[in-house]
């Protein structure tokens, strides 16, 4: 067995004592998956934000700021922000994918602004258990107000509403998620080969910026671990981008509509 898939075990049931409900692809190209299962009963969460200019889903954007607070399940959720650096961008083609699906991944199909930028985490703090999770992770290219969000797309797919019954997405089968520049990937895919183990450590806790070759990556861990999450791309009133933002399904927003 490949020395990375072993690691990949062991890693995923050190890290994380949950697993995500939503389905694992079972090819690679499999990339769109149902979102019925999401909407489960009695489990529309109560979502209060204090910027109520925010465009829909407001929590994407509201769980990087103070005050905003979610119940689900039975418990509060409150967010706090962590900033992990800036990602390189060279090429403006950026990957978002499992760092062990990585030398299979291709780019969005939007280009993106060159140059660095600030990549955020937003941290969900869970009281019923004491518990501490990502729950979004974003690169942040603007300040300018989002006007509007949808799905990041890859070549050969189809604009859906984001709202629709389905999404698009990539599978995690490591517990981990990551950034990258596409000009990056094939020469971090060949250091995650010889170096899994000095990387993923027992010291990696929620996040890295790992950097390598005058390029770099962040990586972080992925809501309650392994699933299929979806890619957001903020866009501002002249449809410019503003963000490119991973949901980690901590919270249902789906089940509430807008608010």
């Amino acid at each position: 067995m490949h020395k990375r898939t072993i690691t990949i075990c062991i890693m995923a049931v050190m890290l994380f004592s949950c697993t995500s409900k939503n389905k694992v692809p079972s090819k690679n190209n499999d990339i769109i998956v149902p979102t019925e299962e999401f909407d489960l009963t009695d489990t529309i969460p109560k979502i209060t934000i204090k910027d109520t200019s925010l465009t829909f889903p407001q929590l994407f954007e509201g769980s990087f700021a103070k005050g905003t607070k979610v119940t689900q399940f039975g418990a509060e959720i409150t967010f706090d922000k962590i900033a992990v650096g800036n990602l390189k961008v060279s090429s403006g083609q950026i990957i978002a994918t499992d760092p062990v699906m990585l030398s299979d991944a291709i780019a969005f199909n939007e280009k993106f602004p060159v140059g660095g930028f600030q990549v955020e985490l937003a941290m969900a703090n869970i009281n019923a258990n004491k518990d501490r999770r990502i729950a979004f992770a974003r690169i942040k290219f603007s300040d300018k107000p989002i006007c509007k969000w949808e799905l990041a797309l890859l070549p050969g797919q189809a604009p859906i509403p984001i709202k629709s019954k389905e999404i698009y997405g990539y599978g995690v089968d490591a517990g981990i998620g990551l950034f990258v520049d596409q000009v990056a990937r094939n020469s971090l895919n060949d250091i995650l080969d010889k170096n899994w183990e000095t990387i993923f450590s027992e010291k990696f806790k929620d996040y890295l910026n790992y950097d390598f070759q005058n390029q770099n990556a962040v990586f972080f861990s992925t809501g309650y671990g392994d699933g299929f999450y979806a890619t957001y791309i903020g866009r501002d009133s002249d449809s410019k981008i503003c963000q490119l933002l991973t949901d980690f399904d901590i919270v249902l927003w789906r089940n509430v509509g807008e608010y």
